[in-house]
């Protein structure tokens, strides 16, 4: 039988969180990023396993990929390369060129096999623009892609009309909004690229007002470009360090040494980072909307657009009624940027991009499986059984995890990769951080609450499916809520659909509990990541303090407990 559908492969590498993404006769099928078949945190490279499990779940091969899209466009990145070595003349331009000469080597390789195969390469933040507002209902918006850095790019916007983009650039490397904010992480002591969002979390314990001023110094708005003082910056220097000794001086603080202990300078330091931040978004959405004054949408794209702080208070502090980010907004969703890219400038039709962010790996867990376990601690149960129990133990005190189906595509586990509990529970909170999740005390869990009464609970305007927008919780349920309740009232909400399994765990722990609410973490351990397979969740059982794996409807007990 001749297999007449048209596949389109995307990729992502070589930066961080690599990814490949698979497109069937112009729908979105699979994405998937590479770290979750590695276990390597933010794995940058050639996502070779998630391409094999694309050629062996569809039963395709190299030879069967009409197109495959790349999401940046190396001739630029290269450009970027050698201007950048014109202004700093350093070993940090040797260093840059020979490592993107390796990875132009090894794509050229990898790409070589696609015999039959287009290759289209997406600029950078086109990627991030496509990927946002094609995932949208909007049917016009403003788009906007901030992140470190595209090939010459940092920052773009544009608007969507519902059937193509026109973007500018806002920033030109080095000048960065998001360099800025992965320097500002360094030089509190977390690792650039992964520790942004613990920056987020501490600022909630600071003080911004002795920082502010002299941090508003180091990244402007002017003349709608994002502008940096390179005097205390050095990413466009060295691999080794973002910021000069000049920083600590003007702050007058020394940078913090990772895993020391964090005193009020830190937090105080995170909160002012914080706080501009959200001053420069706010500026560069403002005055774009004054440009593109019709228009009440927007769609954010790039790293920078999981930071759910800032995003949440975009409503009150610009002129934008609705926001759409899809759930991987980074470079691991870039690979299905580029595809879309593709397939509406190259093949001339839109796109479908499902609603659900549950598009990745799935593996055969059956009633049979049971047999591998040899455990008396394992019983299998319908769903009926299973979702009544599970709610009885989680109103009990216990924490569950939760395996089930295809994993979720992007960094937030939203009801197939998850760790759940009791919100209401006061000391659910330091007992998960310290005996399951292992990492800081200061870090805070997000809820997860039907969409039917999430306004009853939480101040939101849209709906928020992807985890992406921080809100305030509602101050007669804060001490109610304590174990999602951050000390500054806010909450990092995901609104959950009926056709989202774990709506209806939720709706039978608000039988019990009267509240249609969990306490929802990534089923994972800190420097892990979120895991995969099923032998992977049964040993972060074992490795943990964890009560009960759901493993699909099998229900294994802790057997250390």
């Amino acid at each position: 039988m001749v297999n007449n559908k048209k596949y389109v492969i995307g990729i992502s590498c070589f930066y961080h969180d690599s990814s490949a993404c698979l497109f069937v006769d112009g729908k979105l099928a699979y994405a998937c990023e590479e770290e979750k078949f590695t276990g390597i945190k933010h794995d940058d490279r050639f996502p070779s396993n998630s391409i094999n499990y694309i050629f062996n779940m569809y039963g395709i091969g190299y030879d069967d990929v009409s197109a495959v899209c790349f999401y940046e466009d190396p001739n630029l990145k290269r450009e970027r390369i050698k201007n950048n070595y014109n202004l700093s003349k350093t070993f940090h331009f040797m260093r840059s060129m020979f490592r993107f000469n390796s990875n132009q080597k090894i794509l050229s390789k990898e790409l070589k096999k696609f015999t039959n195969s287009e290759i289209f390469y997406s600029k950078h933040h086109d990627s991030h623009l496509y990927y946002s507002a094609f995932s949208s209902d909007f049917k016009k918006s403003v788009v906007v892609s901030i992140d470190g850095v595209g090939e010459t790019d940092s920052a773009t916007i544009g608007v969507y009309d519902g059937q193509n983009i026109k973007s500018i650039s806002i920033g030109e490397y080095p000048n960065s909004l998001g360099l800025f904010y992965s320097a500002m992480t360094a030089f509190l002591g977390f690792r650039p690229n992964e520790g942004e969002y613990k920056v987020m979390g501490l600022s909630a314990y600071g003080s911004y007002k002795k920082y502010i001023e002299p941090l508003r110094d180091l990244v402007k708005f002017e003349d709608g470009k994002i502008i940096c003082n390179m005097d205390y910056f050095t990413w466009n220097k060295s691999h080794n360090t973002m910021f000069s000794s000049k920083l600590y001086k003007l702050l007058d603080v020394l940078p913090r040494i990772p895993d020391s202990e964090l005193t009020s300078e830190y937090t105080d330091i995170a909160c002012a980072v914080q706080k501009v931040y959200e001053e420069l978004l706010f500026e560069i959405l403002n005055h774009y909307s004054e440009i593109y004054e019709d228009i009440e949408n927007i769609c954010l794209g790039g790293g920078c657009a999981y930071n759910g702080l800032a995003n949440g208070k975009i409503y009150e502090n610009t002129k934008f009624k609705h926001i759409w980010i899809p759930p991987s907004p980074s470079d691991a969703g870039s690979s299905v940027g580029a595809c879309i890219n593709y397939i509406v400038n190259e093949l001339g039709v839109k796109p479908t991009i499902p609603k659900t962010p549950f598009i990745g790996p799935t593996f055969n867990v059956t009633k049979s499986y049971k047999k591998k376990l040899r455990d008396s601690g394992v019983i299998y149960l319908e769903d009926d059984s299973l979702y009544k129990l599970i709610a009885r133990e989680l109103y009990r005190g216990k924490v569950i995890g939760w395996y089930r189906d295809e994993i979720e595509f992007g960094a937030r586990a939203l009801g197939n990769r998850s760790i759940l509990a009791d919100p209401s529970k006061p000391n659910m909170k330091e007992r998960i951080n310290k005996l399951i999740k292992k990492r800081e005390g200061f870090r805070p869990f997000a809820p997860m609450v039907t969409k039917e009464r999430q306004h009853e609970f939480f101040n939101m305007v849209d709906d928020i499916p992807y985890m992406n927008q921080v809100v305030t919780v509602k101050e007669e349920f804060r001490d109610k809520l304590p174990s999602i309740t951050h000390v500054d009232g806010s909450a990092r909400v995901q609104t959950v659909y009926k056709d989202n399994q774990i709506h209806r765990l939720l709706r039978e722990f608000e039988k019990i509990s009267s509240i249609p609410i969990l306490l929802n973490t990534s089923f994972n351990i800190k420097d892990k990541t979120m895991v995969l397979t099923p032998e992977q969740a049964i040993q972060t059982l074992r490795d943990t303090d964890m009560d009960i794996l759901v493993l699909q409807n099998i229900l294994i007990f802790n057997n250390k407990k």
